[in-house]
Protein backbone atom coordinates (compact mmCIF):
# COMPACT_ATOMS: atom_id res chain seq x y z
CA UNK A 1 0.00 0.00 0.00
CA UNK A 2 1.48 3.37 -1.22
CA UNK A 3 1.96 6.04 1.90
CA UNK A 4 -0.85 8.79 1.66
CA UNK A 5 0.13 11.95 3.30
CA UNK A 6 -1.77 15.50 3.67
CA UNK A 7 0.37 18.76 3.11
CA UNK A 8 -1.01 19.37 6.90
CA UNK A 9 0.99 17.00 7.82
CA UNK A 10 4.44 18.45 6.23
CA UNK A 11 6.09 20.56 8.31
CA UNK A 12 8.95 22.05 9.57
CA UNK A 13 8.33 19.43 12.71
CA UNK A 14 8.06 16.13 10.03
CA UNK A 15 11.48 16.74 8.30
CA UNK A 16 13.17 17.08 11.78
CA UNK A 17 11.70 13.58 12.55
CA UNK A 18 12.02 12.24 9.90
CA UNK A 19 15.70 13.56 9.59
CA UNK A 20 16.11 11.74 13.48
CA UNK A 21 14.43 8.89 12.39
CA UNK A 22 17.52 8.12 9.64
CA UNK A 23 20.30 9.16 12.18
CA UNK A 24 18.76 6.16 14.67
CA UNK A 25 20.83 3.14 14.09
CA UNK A 26 17.68 0.81 11.66
CA UNK A 27 18.30 -1.95 9.30
CA UNK A 28 19.75 -1.52 6.73
CA UNK A 29 16.98 -2.04 4.01
CA UNK A 30 14.42 0.53 6.07
CA UNK A 31 17.22 2.94 6.08
CA UNK A 32 17.62 2.43 2.23
CA UNK A 33 14.02 2.99 2.19
CA UNK A 34 13.50 5.64 4.57
CA UNK A 35 15.99 7.34 2.33
CA UNK A 36 14.30 7.67 -0.63
CA UNK A 37 10.42 8.77 1.06
CA UNK A 38 12.77 10.74 2.81
CA UNK A 39 13.65 12.80 -0.68
CA UNK A 40 10.25 12.26 -2.02
CA UNK A 41 8.57 14.20 1.06
CA UNK A 42 11.40 16.98 0.90
CA UNK A 43 10.34 17.42 -2.31
CA UNK A 44 6.82 17.78 -1.96
CA UNK A 45 7.75 19.87 1.08
CA UNK A 46 9.72 22.35 -0.84
CA UNK A 47 7.21 22.86 -3.34
CA UNK A 48 4.21 23.09 -0.92
CA UNK A 49 6.34 25.97 0.76
CA UNK A 50 6.97 27.36 -2.40
CA UNK A 51 3.17 27.32 -3.23
CA UNK A 52 2.23 29.01 0.59
CA UNK A 53 4.77 31.87 -0.62
CA UNK A 54 2.93 32.45 -3.75
CA UNK A 55 -0.50 32.36 -1.87
CA UNK A 56 0.68 35.19 0.65
CA UNK A 57 2.14 37.14 -2.20
CA UNK A 58 -0.92 36.96 -3.98
CA UNK A 59 -2.93 38.37 -1.00
CA UNK A 60 -0.87 40.53 0.77
CA UNK A 61 -1.44 44.21 0.65
CA UNK A 62 1.82 46.30 -1.57
CA UNK A 63 3.36 49.40 -0.60
CA UNK A 64 3.93 51.66 -3.47
CA UNK A 65 7.46 49.60 -4.55
CA UNK A 66 5.38 46.43 -4.79
CA UNK A 67 6.47 45.11 -1.69
CA UNK A 68 4.02 43.16 1.36
CA UNK A 69 3.18 45.38 4.07
CA UNK A 70 4.13 44.15 7.28
CA UNK A 71 1.90 44.52 10.59
CA UNK A 72 3.49 45.84 13.59
CA UNK A 73 3.05 45.86 17.58
CA UNK A 74 2.36 48.72 19.58
CA UNK A 75 6.38 48.81 19.80
CA UNK A 76 6.76 48.64 16.16
CA UNK A 77 8.33 44.68 16.21
CA UNK A 78 6.94 43.19 12.83
CA UNK A 79 4.67 40.19 13.52
CA UNK A 80 3.39 39.10 9.96
CA UNK A 81 2.00 40.73 6.99
CA UNK A 82 -1.00 42.79 6.36
CA UNK A 83 -3.85 40.57 3.96
CA UNK A 84 -6.12 41.84 1.50
CA UNK A 85 -8.76 38.98 1.61
CA UNK A 86 -8.13 36.91 4.88
CA UNK A 87 -11.29 35.11 3.56
CA UNK A 88 -9.70 34.43 -0.12
CA UNK A 89 -6.78 33.96 1.76
CA UNK A 90 -7.79 31.34 4.20
CA UNK A 91 -9.38 29.41 1.51
CA UNK A 92 -6.45 29.10 -0.66
CA UNK A 93 -4.55 27.89 2.08
CA UNK A 94 -6.84 25.11 2.86
CA UNK A 95 -7.43 24.44 -0.28
CA UNK A 96 -3.13 23.67 -0.55
CA UNK A 97 -2.57 21.74 2.70
CA UNK A 98 -5.87 19.36 2.21
CA UNK A 99 -3.57 18.08 -0.78
CA UNK A 100 -3.18 14.21 -0.59
CA UNK A 101 0.44 12.97 -1.95
CA UNK A 102 1.07 9.32 -2.52
CA UNK A 103 4.23 8.07 -2.30
CA UNK A 104 5.47 4.64 -4.11
CA UNK A 105 6.75 2.71 -1.32
CA UNK A 106 5.23 0.94 0.61
CA UNK A 107 4.21 1.77 4.92
CA UNK A 108 7.39 0.66 6.99
CA UNK A 109 6.60 -2.13 9.28
CA UNK A 110 7.61 -0.21 12.86
CA UNK A 111 9.03 -3.32 13.97
CA UNK A 112 11.24 -3.59 11.08
CA UNK A 113 13.17 -0.86 12.31
CA UNK A 114 14.37 -2.53 15.58
CA UNK A 115 14.47 0.63 17.01
CA UNK A 116 16.02 0.74 21.02
CA UNK A 117 14.62 4.02 21.45
CA UNK A 118 12.33 6.36 20.05
CA UNK A 119 10.41 9.71 21.15
CA UNK A 120 6.49 9.44 20.43
CA UNK A 121 6.57 13.35 19.69
CA UNK A 122 8.82 12.29 16.52
CA UNK A 123 6.52 9.31 16.03
CA UNK A 124 3.19 10.85 15.92
CA UNK A 125 4.26 13.22 13.32
CA UNK A 126 5.55 10.25 11.35
CA UNK A 127 2.62 7.90 11.66
CA UNK A 128 1.62 7.97 8.07
CA UNK A 129 4.69 6.11 7.35
CA UNK A 130 4.26 3.08 9.31
CA UNK A 131 1.75 0.03 9.55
Amino acid sequence: MSIIVKNSQLNDETIDALNKLIELDINASSAFKLMRIIKELSSIFEDMKKMEQMIINKHSEKDEDGNNVQSKDEDGNIIGINIKNVEAFSADMEDIMSVDNTIGYDKINFEDLNLQTAKVKDLMKLEFLFN
